[in-house]
């Protein structure tokens, strides 16, 4: 019977056209940078994975840490704003925003959970009736504010 309840819960899922942040997940390195501009720093570390394969992670960081986003060989599968740096999703979510601008764009979350450093995350699943994984919107809040938005594969 519990099983049912959990069925009929609405959630969020958002079409990819909503999962972006500059650029969407799968953008190539020259995508990014006619978005963003030079990265201020790169850094690459070969990585082994027995899920994913063994593969080349480059990491470009732009400012102090405002924008990350790291790619998967030349795939971005990352992309995270850390600071209010003007960055905006496509539905207006950046940080700095008050916990209420959020709802008002997304309406509920999927996914609540305690994060790192006193945030919570607020997790919004990619439209799964579309059976291709887009990547997911992650907003991590601190103190009633949006303090990071992350936009990756799960």
């Amino acid at each position: 019977m519990l099983l049912f309840g959990f069925a009929s819960l609405a959630h969020a899922e958002l079409p990819a056209s909503r999962i972006a942040l500059g650029v969407q997940l799968g953008a190539k390195f020259e995508q990014v940078k006619n978005v963003f501009g030079v990265p201020d720093r790169v850094t690459k570390n070969e990585v082994k994975s027995e899920a994913y394969g063994d593969f080349v992670e480059t990491t470009f960081i732009y400012g102090n840490n405002s924008i990350v986003v790291k790619f998967y060989n030349e795939d971005a599968w990352r992309i995270e704003s850390n600071s209010d740096n003007g960055w905006r999703t496509p539905d207006g979510v950046t940080v700095g925003m008050p916990l209420q601008g959020l709802y008002d764009r997304l309406g509920k979350e999927d996914i609540k959970s305690p994060a790192e450093n006193g945030e919570t995350l607020y997790w919004y699943n990619h439209d799964t009736r579309s059976q291709v994984n887009r990547g997911n919107l992650y907003v991590f809040v601190k103190n009633g504010r949006v303090s990071r938005v992350v936009i990756a594969y799960q």
